[in-house]
């Protein structure tokens, strides 16, 4: 079966070369079938690996007697290959269609020629089984990824979101680093190490430094920065690949370290439960005032990233407190919702970007009134709305249940003050699910609903048949895994955890026919024209809308601590007793607080530093022979000494 899986690789890396040697009109349309094709294969191969359990050697390259690449794969790397696999099919489908409305023909070849690339070198991270091919293959997918990200490259935001993705993406990829030399040091092997225990204090080092690179590539508060600008930036098919399958392999890599690398401590589980709550709670927070479309899904992201970072987590702190089924319900929970994260959320960005491409705008405001001119879009953006606010029987519904139900079930058995702890995340969990309901009510109802409010949004029209095949095959998937949850989790050896939803899903489906028919049936067949009431306005048009800061200006008002709001408010009047009003201005500003009191002033003394260093290079001859006298001086002072 090995031969498979190094079978899809080579499809994988032919559909990225192909646009690269051929530049013949539409070529990235062979490209994506090629990617395609490579994609259903990969889904029943590791479908097949994962349901069996099998664990296949891949590939195995040795470079020295330490150094070693292997690939293999087995039943925790299958399953994230399913994912990437399911997303490589949507990916496919819709990047042609996405591609022929864009300009420059340059960078269609290159777009479709990097985006396989990219799948490839993530599946390559899912499939190392050494700490050198680890390290090799998360570099090759950072660097593809800045390439991808800087597709807009004449736009000075975009130039500005790459650089600062690829300072933040090295600085993960310096902690990873750092993280598997103190593995190596500590184990004497580049070979993944099973469960290192001891009092050795590299071993929490090494674990940290691993947690902080897999951090700030997933997103995790404080280190999120980058996401938020680089999503918004990238193509709609890199953004749903960087969003759905890209933090995705970040949290694989994290379930890997956890369950395998270290016998966990309890002190780990509480930090990592720290950081899991503030990033499902800001990052929601940041969603709900955000006005840019793929910057509001951007922010979801980190919200759903902490939800997952919760689990794992608890299976942590319940596996100390020797509750395995609890913990086990946590684990599988976050495992379960990494998944269904990046079904819906690829499904979410695939569709926005259909949107953003048709009205020509990101821009909540600008947008209104697409229901009825993409009504197929439309649909499918509302799947994936009632999948990542967690409605029954969806897939997001899933994961954040069975997180809840070890919250709430592993409560009894801890000792007061973790119970105190738990209550506090079950509430911030529950503070979260509420938030990105109201978040998603804003996302669909200004940008789906009422008048278009803006030329854009009014000459929209319907994208082509495959640009909304690929969000299907994933609006399908998100429900199926939601229906059907109960049953794949009893096949892969979780029986019982949740309860039978397809019995839910029959009855909702049977209900709404009833009502619909009902309704249908007793309704009148004549057809009446007329005006409803508009309270008393005169044809009251788009100006006189919701905008997305009215409706999320209560929210705003509320957490103002948080958001750091600050509303400015000026008046002019017609008279000097300030009676009559003639104009005036208004607004709410919220302060980006992670990058000005974080960021800006680390990359300020940054540069400070470098300029008191290149100021040490002025070119002198004179200067630099007093450098080596200096050198050569305390050179021997420390020999000496030492002798």
């Amino acid at each position: 079966m090995s031969e498979i899986f190094l079978f899809i690789l080579l499809l994988y890396a032919l559909a990225g070369i192909v646009p690269l040697c051929i530049r013949k009109k539409r070529i990235w349309e062979i490209s994506s079938l090629i990617m395609g094709v490579g994609g259903l294969l990969l889904v029943v191969s590791s479908l097949l690996a994962a349901l069996h359990n099998y664990s296949i050697p891949v590939l195995k390259i040795s470079i020295s007697a330490l150094y070693s690449v292997t690939l293999g794969i087995d039943r925790l790397s299958a399953v994230y290959s399913v994912l990437l696999g399911i997303l490589t099919v949507a990916v496919s489908m819709y990047t042609p269609g996405y591609l022929d409305r864009m300009h420059g023909d340059r960078r269609k070849y290159l777009v479709s020629s990097l985006i396989p690339l990219f799948l490839v070198s993530m599946l390559l991270v899912i499939f190392s089984q050494t700490l050198i091919a680890f390290l090799v293959f998360w570099e090759i997918m950072a660097i593809l990824s800045f390439f991808l990200v800087l597709t807009e490259y004449e736009e000075a935001r975009t130039r500005y979101a790459a650089i600062f993705y690829l300072a933040m993406t090295q600085l993960s990829t310096v902690f990873i680093f750092l993280g598997i030399i103190l593995l190596t040091l500590i184990t004497g092997t580049f070979a993944y190490p099973d469960k290192v225990s001891g009092s050795d204090v590299l071993i929490p080092v090494s674990f940290f430094c691993l947690f902080i690179g897999i951090a700030i590539k997933s997103g995790v508060i404080p280190f999120h920065k980058w996401l938020t600008h680089a999503h918004p930036a990238a193509p709609s098919p890199v953004s749903a690949l960087m969003s759905g399958m890209m933090i995705s392999t970040a949290l694989y890599a994290l379930v890997r370290v956890l369950t395998r690398f270290y016998e966990t401590d309890i002190s780990w589980g509480y930090v990592m439960l720290v950081f899991g709550c503030l990033t499902a709670v800001l990052g929601v927070m940041y969603a709900l005032k955000e006005q840019d479309l793929k910057g509001l899904l951007a922010y979801s992201s980190i919200d759903n990233t902490g939800v997952v970072l919760i689990g794992l987590s608890l299976w942590v702190i319940f596996g100390s407190y020797g509750q395995l089924d609890i913990a086990t319900m946590a684990l599988v929970g976050a495992i379960f919702h990494s998944v269904s994260h990046g079904i819906f959320k690829g499904l979410l960005f695939l569709t926005a970007g259909s949107v953003c491409q048709a009205a020509h705008t990101r821009n909540i405001d600008e947008l209104g009134g697409i229901l009825v001119r993409m009504p197929s879009t439309g649909l499918l953006f509302f799947i994936g709305i009632l999948s990542i606010s967690a409605i029954p029987p969806f897939s997001g519904f899933i994961g954040e249940l069975l997180i809840y139900q070890a919250l709430i079930g592993g409560l009894m058995s801890l000792d007061p003050y973790a119970q105190v702890v738990m209550i506090i995340a079950l509430a911030l969990f529950g503070l979260t699910g509420a938030l990105t309901v109201t978040t998603f009510v804003k996302a669909f109802g200004l940008t789906f609903l009422a008048l278009p409010r803006s030329s854009g949004a009014e000459n929209a029209r319907e994208t082509p048949f495959f640009m909304v095949a690929g969000p299907a095959v994933l609006a399908g998937m998100s429900i199926v895994l939601g229906v059907c949850a109960y049953h794949i989790l009893g096949i892969f050896g979780y029986p019982g955890l949740i309860p039978d939803l397809s019995t839910v899903a029959v009855l909702l489906l049977l209900t709404t026919c009833l009502v619909y028919g009902a309704v249908y049936a007793g309704a009148s067949q004549k057809t009446k024209i007329s005006r409803t009431w508009d309270c008393g306005m005169h044809a009251p048009g788009s100006m006189n809308e919701y905008t997305g800061s009215g409706f999320t200006e209560p929210v705003v008002r509320f957490f103002s601590p948080v958001f750091r709001t600050k509303i400015t408010v000026s008046k002019q009047y017609h008279d000097s007793f300030q009676c009559l009003f003639r104009t005036g201005e208004a607004g709410i500003y919220l302060m980006k607080f992670f990058e000005e009191c974080l960021y800006l002033p680390v990359a300020r003394g940054i540069d400070r530093y470098a300029g008191y260093v290149s100021g040490l290079q002025n070119g002198s001859v004179d200067r630099y022979v007093l450098y080596v006298f200096l050198m050569v001086i305390a050179l021997i002072i420390v020999l000496g000494w030492s002798s």
